[in-house]
């Protein structure tokens, strides 16, 4: 038996089973038919499909759960700075909610992807530019390096500047794909003269505001029962906090002692590089764009296209600026002729393209040059010499940063103890504020919203209601204030926890006659109310109605569509209203003013806007703008819609 299963192993029709395992398992991997894979994405992104309707040889882009949190958790203080006491988590947390954040991740990532397979890219001087122009990374209206490596590790989160830089790149390039799309609506005149009609138009009118209803009986102890019970999740609190908290901040730390000129001449020497003014180049460039998939082929021919514009370029009498308008890809510079400005080696985050423009003379123009954005033709101008500036100059500026890296040295020191004995015991704060001098503050109770102080900040209102806290009555970790101009910290613990209970019937029993008597008027009010639009549909004039109800018919002329008076109410339920037409009633119908306050609206007159009224250059302006906001807006809904057939994307709801 086993000799003829080893003669079997060994033939032509082992070969037939044998040979396409042996390719499988080469091209997915033996260990992937033994070892299983959870996926942990929210999203994936698919930007290249499989081999023959596989996942191999696919290419994906995924937004992780990880990096879905954290733009959740951004977006949910943001919604609370935004709406204060009325936001509500439950609703935040929703599915639905949680699709929109996720949507819009997807959103960029679908517009990055179009933006890098049609050969787009973002120019080392456009990247410069916003990075420089950042207030975060400015000091008195001006770029600081060292704020700027200072700032990028407090970031949410954390990144090095090659990160950061990265992901800014990216930032660009979706944004100069939308505002493409956006400014590539087009409208036609027709459509302009409808919005100016429209836009513009005036309606009168008439009106009668409708009395609100006057209270009944007071409810009886059965309805306001019933009422209670079936009302239940309105009465009850929310959930509370008060916490004990010790603070630390740099601004109230004592003044660092005195600092000589010795020191700051000193440090002056250390830093030398730093107060080195470098030598700058003054560059203008062509580029030519290379497609993100290029062949070779498609690659030499760009290569070629450049060696070829850099050849007229050393030609005697040629024009590089009007060059570079006709033939760069650079959409940032090639309209002011290739114009990159003054450039300090340092700059240069290309290395190639700095090692080639600083080996060129003043006049001369380089081979092409590569790097990730395609192929380059570099003009060198005009070069400026670095020279070490002065002491004079720069000794306000030593002492500043000595004085603050006094300050922060003392932060440091005073908040690593506070941080050891509040964790050497974690039960309380008592025993540290002793030993450091300082005091045990307390807040008020405060919610999910927020409290006065320190109870305001997002970071300890999401520490103070975490339940390692609440559960453990330990202090916290070290909490950053996030301070932009100087270091700020504390430590809290929840002296007090109020949970979310149902109040007692006997303690919001006035409440509860309120809401009864409030439903009631609601009620009553809307009776009339539709009572009062009946009768004026049968016939009956305003005057008589508002007679019947004791009150008067207020008249508008030449009302407009943000006109706030008389109300707002009244003017959006006007120009809901469809106009009046010859031999028909005039249009009529009900303004909700408030759930107990309606008014009946008679529309009498509706006069379009006069489009011929606008100038030719104001209405050019309107034409853009309006391009941009109504069909550019549609636009960029479409392409993305389109983006997603063609980048097929996959939402993972278990994961949000």
């Amino acid at each position: 038996m086993l000799e003829k299963i080893r003669k079997a192993s060994t033939g032509w029709f082992a070969g037939l089973i044998i040979g396409p395992l042996i390719v499988l398992f080469g091209l997915w991997g033996i260990n992937d038919y033994f070892a299983s894979r959870t996926d942990t994405y929210v999203a994936r992104i698919t930007l290249a499909p499989g081999w023959f309707g596989t996942s191999v040889g696919a290419k994906y882009k995924d937004i992780s759960a990880d990096e879905f949190r954290r733009r959740l958790e951004v977006e949910r203080q943001n919604e609370r700075q935004r709406l204060g006491d009325r936001f509500d988590q439950a609703t935040f947390d929703s599915l639905d909610n949680k699709r929109k954040v996720v949507d819009m991740m997807v959103m960029r990532d679908l517009l990055l992807a179009a933006a890098q397979a049609d050969g787009m890219a973002v120019s080392s001087r456009q990247l410069f530019d916003a990075i420089n122009s950042d207030p975060m990374f400015q000091v008195d209206g001006k770029f600081d390096a060292q704020r700027y490596q200072q700032t990028l590790p407090l970031l949410n989160p954390p990144m090095t500047v090659a990160q950061y830089e990265a992901t800014r790149r990216e930032d660009l390039l979706v944004q100069a794909l939308a505002r493409e799309i956006t400014f590539s609506g087009i409208a036609s005149a027709k459509e302009i003269d409808d919005a100016l009609r429209l836009g513009g138009q005036k309606r009168d009118l008439r009106y009668v505001a409708l009395p609100v209803p006057v209270d009944g009986p007071a409810p009886d102890d059965a309805a306001i029962a019933a009422w209670y019970k079936a009302h239940g999740a309105d009465y009850r609190t929310q959930e509370q906090v008060a916490i004990e908290y010790l603070e630390l901040d740099a601004a109230t730390l004592p003044a660092p002692p005195a600092i000589d000129d010795a020191t700051l001449h000193q440090r002056y020497d250390d830093q030398k590089d730093r107060y080195v003014e470098p030598e700058q180049r003054l560059a203008s460039h062509i580029l030519f764009n290379v497609p993100a998939n290029a062949t070779p082929a498609q690659e030499k021919a760009v290569q070629a296209r450049a060696a070829a514009v850099a050849a007229k370029a050393r030609a005697a009498g040629a024009d590089f600026a009007a060059m570079a308008k006709a033939e760069s890809d650079d959409v940032g510079s090639k309209n002011v002729g290739g114009d990159l400005g003054w450039l300090s080696e340092k700059a240069i985050d290309q290395k190639a393209f700095a090692t080639a423009l600083f080996a060129l003379k003043p006049g001369q123009v380089s081979d092409p040059v590569r790097t990730a954005e395609g192929w380059h033709v570099i003009l060198l101008r005009q070069v400026r010499a670095g020279n070490r500036i002065p002491f004079e100059q720069v000794r306000a500026q030593l002492l500043a940063d000595a004085t603050k890296e006094a300050r922060e040295k003392d932060f440091s020191d005073r908040s690593g103890k506070l941080v050891d004995l509040t964790l050497k015991d974690p039960t309380t704060l008592a025993s540290a504020a002793k030993e450091l001098g300082m005091t045990v503050q307390k807040t008020p109770l405060f919610t999910r919203a927020g409290g006065p102080g320190i109870a305001a900040n997002p970071a300890v209102i999401k520490a103070a209601f975490s339940a390692a806290l609440i559960d453990s009555g330990e202090n916290s970790d070290e909490i950053d204030l996030d301070r932009k101009d100087h270091q700020h910290m504390v430590v809290i613990r929840v002296a007090e926890h109020q949970p979310v209970k149902t109040l007692p019937l006997a303690q919001v029993r006035d409440r509860v006659i309120a809401d009864i008597q409030a439903d009631k008027r609601a009620k009553a009010a809307k009776m009339v109310a539709d009572a009062m639009l009946e009768r004026a549909r049968k016939g009956e004039k305003l005057e008589a109605l508002a007679a019947s109800v004791g009150t008067g018919v207020q008249t508008l002329v030449a009302v407009e569509r943000n006109q706030p008076m008389p109300s707002k109410d009244v003017i959006d339920a006007v120009f809901r209203m469809p106009r009046p037409r010859d031999g028909k009633p005039l249009p009529l119908a009900v303004a909700d003013l408030a759930p107990d306050h309606y008014a009946l609206i008679e529309l009498t007159r509706v006069v379009d806007g006069d489009p011929s009224a606008m100038d030719a250059a104001t209405r050019e302006n309107y034409r853009k703008q309006f391009a941009a906001q109504a069909r550019g807006g549609l636009e960029v809904r479409n392409y993305i819609d389109a983006l997603r057939k063609r980048f097929p994307v996959r939402i993972a709801d278990d994961r949000l």
